[in-house]
């Protein structure tokens, strides 16, 4: 999955284009409100035209102190999955239900600092976790180390309860750290500043491809 914020903000058609060029699966757009986390990067009018842009699934990710007001604000945008944090929200069963009416899969995200076991209660109810790797708000930051134990949790979670929810890392993920999340039991893997930072975009993501499947 291609996350745009680390494009050139400028031409975001480039970074579509280029994601989708380099063998992207999905694209992920970061909403961020400048309240939630200290960045302002998107609103719906670049979710709308970026779904009409690509045939690719979009994921909208609602970095924002409220993401109840955003789910009619966003309704017919055209992403196919809208994940938001559960450290911003006291209703979280409520959101899952409002998004999933919307005929949008949910999901829920979580910060460096909060344990996967916050999840228990919501995981037979979504479609995706989203474990942030790095302090969400700004790309080009490590990978924290103690991520992969918190992958390898939250994998134990997801397994015996039943859930067929997907585990997403965003943040940090590279070339060198890809196969230990995946093996740890990472389904879906975010790439920002590792794919725009790239003199290779394309293979950037066909070097991670070949380490994650070990040839």
């Amino acid at each position: 999955m291609a996350s745009i914020l680390a494009g050139d903000a400028l031409n975001l058609l480039s970074a579509i284009r280029m994601a989708e060029s380099a063998g992207a699966d999905w694209i992920s757009l970061d909403v961020s409100d400048g309240h939630f986390v200290p960045t302002i990067s998107f609103g719906e009018e670049v979710v709308r035209r970026t779904c009409q842009e690509t045939k690719l699934p979009v994921e909208a990710h609602l970095m924002v102190s409220r993401p109840d007001d955003w789910i009619d604000r966003m309704d017919g945008c055209g992403h196919r999955q809208m994940i938001f944090h559960l450290e911003a929200s006291q209703r979280a069963m409520g959101v899952i239900n409002a998004i999933r009416k919307k005929g949008v899969q949910p999901g829920v995200a979580i910060n460096p600092e909060t344990p996967a076991d916050a999840l228990v209660t919501l995981l037979p109810y979504i479609d995706s976790v989203c474990m942030m790797g790095i302090a969400p708000g700004f790309s080009g930051q490590q990978l924290i180390e103690y991520t992969y134990k918190k992958v390898e949790r939250l994998r134990e979670l997801i397994d015996s309860s039943g859930s067929t929810a997907t585990i997403t890392i965003d943040g940090g993920v590279k070339a060198h750290n890809a196969r230990q999340l995946v093996e740890a039991g990472a389904d879906v893997l975010v790439v920002s500043s590792g794919l725009y930072g790239h003199a290779n975009p394309q293979e950037s993501l066909n070097e991670i491809r070949r380490i994650v499947s070990g040839d």
